[in-house]
């Protein structure tokens, strides 16, 4: 009966060409407990699969677009669960422009309450505060993914990279210095003592400019400013080989090398658990 209640559903639909911009339904969660009855995980894929097929569909409003889609990946989620990848899709492909990221936010911290042990939805709700760049709200969820069941090893080692993009490197040096006094693996404790020293110049030299603005008032143009200031002797070396500079844009200290890049050269080079 249920079947057959769907494809029903569908033929009227063909048969009367409903406009779902302008005919949105999806019947209310209670009803479609009671009447799935033993047969909720069959109900839910329906409308996981009904969700699937909605994100190939054009609105002309885009916010109602991601709604419905949403509402069929909600149904899907709350009669079961487990649907992981139902928070994916309505969370994270779907959210495009900033109000459609912040849906997509909503969404999945909803899935983070019925699913506090699954590792992906707060990784992907810092996905989607990444992209909003906020830096430091991304860190936040990636390290509460990173202490759950089964979180790859790679989430504990880029947080660093992210609190260096918010503008507090610092916070990634006190994160990093932690996490060298919780590993035990002699590979990736080497790894992270490199990360150590290379956001340990940033902060250094970002300690200086501080110095520089404090006494002059303004920005240097150039990071060989701080030593003709007589602040620093010498530029540390940047070990990674990207080299150290002034942004002049932001009076902050940057590197040409990029964390998420020496991840990937980690992995390369067979450090397990670095990635």
């Amino acid at each position: 009966m249920l079947g057959f209640m769907f494809f029903g559903s569908r033929v009227l639909e063909n048969k009367f060409s409903l406009k779902k911009e302008e005919f949105f339904y999806v019947p209310p969660l209670n009803y479609l407990k009671v009447a799935s009855g033993s047969f909720q995980s069959f109900c839910a894929d329906i409308f996981y699969i009904r969700g699937i097929l909605a994100i190939t569909e054009q609105f002309k409003d885009r916010m109602s677009w991601v709604d419905w889609v949403q509402k069929n990946f909600e149904v899907a989620t709350d009669l079961d669960p487990k649907l992981t990848q139902g928070y994916f899709f309505a969370g994270v492909v779907i959210a495009h422009g900033e109000e459609g990221i912040k849906k997509g936010i909503q969404f999945l911290e909803r899935g983070l309450k019925q699913n506090t042990k699954e590792w992906q939805i707060p990784y992907w709700i810092g996905f989607n505060y990444y992209q909003l760049g906020d830096y430091l709200k991304a860190v936040e969820f990636y390290e509460q993914a990173a202490h759950l069941p089964d979180a790859p090893g790679f989430l504990k080692s880029i947080q660093p990279m992210y609190y260096y993009r918010a503008g507090r490197p610092d916070l990634g040096l006190l994160y990093l210095q932690g996490l060298r006094n919780s590993v035990g693996d002699p590979k990736q404790l080497e790894w992270i003592e490199e990360k150590l020293k290379w956001i340990q110049n940033i902060v250094y030299l970002e300690d200086k400019l501080k110095q520089f603005k404090a006494l002059y008032g303004y920005c240097p143009e150039r990071i060989e400013d701080l030593k003709g200031a007589g602040l620093l002797e010498e530029i540390p070396e940047d070990h990674f080989g990207g080299g150290y500079y002034l942004d002049t844009d932001n009076c902050r200290i940057k590197s040409k090398f990029n964390l998420s890049q020496g991840n990937k050269e980690a992995k390369s080079g067979g450090c397990k658990g670095c990635e």
